[in-house]
């Protein structure tokens, strides 16, 4: 597997293993909460169990990283757009779009570079 592949679903499977295990991480990075069951249920269900799913499926299928990279560029696009809402990002938001971001480029160079070799 390409290492920029590698590394993007080491990324999914991190972030996805801190929230299923300790779901009130997701909320506290944005100066929220997860005061129920319900709310920490659905954490681990779209912070933990979706990236689980998208590590798993880079590995399974390293020619995923394409899809994923393309979905990981989407939402540091809609974190960016945000911005025409909500006014410049703050300093939080600002890394985590550019962390997502970062993380599609090695998703799409890695596909890419892999594709190339096969």
């Amino acid at each position: 597997m390409n290492p920029l592949i590698a590394l993007g679903a080491a990324g999914y499977a991190g972030l996805g293993i801190v929230s299923f295990l300790k779901p009130s991480v997701v909320p506290a990075s944005t100066g929220l909460t997860a005061p129920n069951a319900d709310s920490r249920t659905e954490i681990r269900a779209v912070y933990g169990g979706l990236p689980l799913g998208l590590a798993a499926a880079l590995i399974a299928n390293p020619n995923s990283a394409t899809a994923v990279g393309i979905a990981t560029a989407g939402m540091a696009a809609g974190r960016a757009a945000s911005s025409a809402f909500e006014g410049r990002p703050s300093p939080n938001m600002a890394g985590f779009i550019a962390l997502e971001t970062a993380a599609a480029a090695a998703l799409l160079i890695g596909a890419r570079r892999s594709a190339r070799t096969t």
